[in-house]
């Protein structure tokens, strides 16, 4: 996502819109971060985490193919398709945002315990600076190189659908808590 914080409005407004709907765009981020949390965490309660953890990376896996379908794809003769499917792309990274937060905190509480979970969530939250801050620097790095963002995005295409696919194939267990209580009983 930090590539999202540190590029989007210049991805904008190198389609050719202005810094305006830039700005106003990317706050839809935001909005749809909030009802996506609240949404999916709350799925998740009820039905599972992993396979609501999967279907967050695969939502935004979605959202950026829309946006990269909004400034064209020459090598398949994609046209731009314009602001639209760009305003749909953004909306669906955005769902997926912070209902990835929320529900890797509950799934690592569920898998681990909550006697391990601040130290479990940190050590995992810790390491998030270091591939956020190499998110946005490849992501520029890649556009000066090429004078666009297609490579960065495909490159968060390939990313998530790998992180979709390895939290498919995570085998469910119960927390160690409950194990523990299961051994004890």
């Amino acid at each position: 996502m930090s590539f999202v914080n540190a590029h989007f409005v210049s991805y904008v407004t190198d389609l050719g819109y202005s810094r305006m709907l830039a700005a106003g765009s990317f706050s839809l981020i935001g909005a749809s971060a909030i009802i996506g949390a609240l949404i999916l965490g709350h799925l998740s309660d009820k039905h599972g985490r992993r396979k609501y953890l999967s279907f967050s990376y695969a939502l935004r896996g979605l959202g950026f193919a829309v946006v990269l379908l909004s400034m064209g794809v020459p090598f398949l003769d994609i046209p731009s398709l314009g602001l639209v499917p760009l305003l749909i792309g953004i909306i669906l990274v955005g769902l997926s945002w912070n209902a990835v937060i929320a529900i890797t905190a509950a799934y690592t509480s569920d898998r681990f315990g909550v006697s391990h979970l601040g130290t479990i969530y940190g050590a995992m939250f810790a390491m998030m600076p270091l591939g956020a801050g190499l998110g946005a620097a490849l992501g520029g790095v890649l556009f000066e190189a090429r004078g666009t963002y297609d490579v960065a995005i495909w490159s968060n295409l390939v990313l998530l659908g790998i992180t979709t696919i390895l939290m498919l194939t995570v085998r469910e267990q119960g927390s160690m808590e409950q194990q523990s209580r299961a051994q004890v009983a």
